[in-house]
């Protein structure tokens, strides 16, 4: 690896009243001689404008690789990171020129490349830990945060992808006929890293059951496994058959891979009618959608619970000017999939005419939502909006 500059945090005064923070370096399974992406996880980002901390690894299963081996993470703003490696220990420092804080709540700040020795005893395991970590705020007082160490199992077999791992949310998919053709969806899935990913996509029904899908490569199923080459990529694409269904999907990938979902109508002929493109939609509990409504067409938002517990979400109707003009409640029990139209959410849009504004969505835990405009068979997708904290 390249020797960069390693900046020291000064020694800091601790910053007291905030909750403990844990920095949690993740666990997975390697086969020996594979190179892998381990990721180093925070439990909440929010008051953190910098961050320093080792990584220490027995030197006899992992190494580092001599190229630049550290990439950033999600929870990362304007943040700049700065690593550097010696046997057994890569150093990282994360810092805002800015003082800008990084992403509230769990997400991830780097991703280390490590390659597993050949030789490495399959069965076996492996720790890698989380030391000498110091944080602070704007204000240059410290934040308290713990390690956790991550372990990796050693197995003959290629990494397989854990639930919540590098994961994706689509909370909307449509497959199957009606009376004017069919829905189809097609899955595209692609790798940004030097390293080859392992990934399994997971369909639910909106009642959080299995949803079995047939490919047009003849496989059928709820579950479909697959490998997405080093900076490659993978189409799974339905071939719209059965009865119209509709629900979510969950990516979970050993690699962060990016990810869209392709909607298809296609006529009784065949020709495709309309086609709307998804990307995966992220985790949190505060979103806002744009809303664009008019005679002929409306906006529709699909939710998706992927918890195990009831989630209760307060929508806030705001015009262009941001005036709130209208709230409803919804409730998502555990794994259920709910499409709604804006109008059948606000009575103020009842009338059908045209309105442009957007919706605030709060909700008492995590979900994931995307919008669609809809005008007779064209459909355009909303973006989900995080606010700025």
């Amino acid at each position: 690896m390249k020797p960069i500059l390693f900046c020291i945090l000064s020694l800091l005064t601790l910053k007291a009243g905030l909750a403990q923070v844990d920095l949690t370096v993740g666990s997975i399974n390697a086969s020996p001689g594979s190179r892998i992406l381990v990721p180093v996880l925070i439990s909440q980002g929010q008051d953190i404008t910098a961050i320093q901390f080792v990584l220490s690894y027995d030197p006899a299963v992992l190494s580092v690789p001599e190229q630049e081996a550290v990439l950033p993470g999600d929870s990362l703003v304007d943040h700049t990171v700065g690593s550097s490696s010696e046997e057994a220990l890569v150093r990282a420092v994360i810092f805002s020129g800015s003082l800008t804080e990084l992403k509230a709540g769990p997400g991830s700040l780097i991703m280390v490349v490590f390659q597993v020795a050949s030789d490495a005893p399959a069965g076996g395991s492996t720790l890698i830990d989380a030391l000498e970590i110091q944080a602070s705020d704007t204000d240059g007082q410290a934040i308290p945060v713990s390690g956790i160490a991550g372990e990796v199992t050693l197995n003959e077999e290629a990494n397989s992808p854990q639930d919540g791992e590098n994961q994706l949310v689509f909370p909307q998919i449509a497959n199957g006929t009606f009376g004017g053709g069919h829905f189809q969806v097609t899955l595209i899935f692609v790798n940004r890293t030097d390293i080859a990913s392992s990934g399994r996509i997971r369909l639910f029904k909106s009642d959080g059951t299995a949803l079995s899908v047939s490919l047009i490569d003849a496989s059928f199923g709820s579950i479909f496994e697959f490998t997405v080459p080093a900076n490659g990529s993978v189409f799974l694409q339905t071939d719209g058959s059965g009865a119209l269904a509709a629900g979510y999907a969950v990516l979970d990938a050993t690699v962060p891979l990016g990810g869209t979902l392709l909607f298809s109508l296609v006529d009784p002929a065949g020709n495709v009618v309309t086609e709307a493109g998804v990307g995966g939609s992220p985790i949190g509990e505060r979103f806002s959608i744009p809303i664009l409504t008019a005679a002929g067409s409306d906006t529709g938002i699909a939710f998706a619970n992927i918890t195990s517990s009831v989630v209760e979400v307060t929508l806030i109707l705001r015009d262009e000017a941001g005036v709130e003009l209208e709230r409803s409640m919804l409730e998502l029990l555990p794994g259920e999939h709910l499409p709604r139209f804006a109008t059948e959410l606000f009575e103020e849009l009842a009338a059908g005419e045209l309105f442009q504004g957007a919706v605030e969505m709060i909700g008492s835990g995590p979900i994931s939502a995307v919008a669609l405009k809809q005008h007779g068979i064209l459909l355009t997708t909303f973006p989900v909006l995080r606010p700025v904290l």
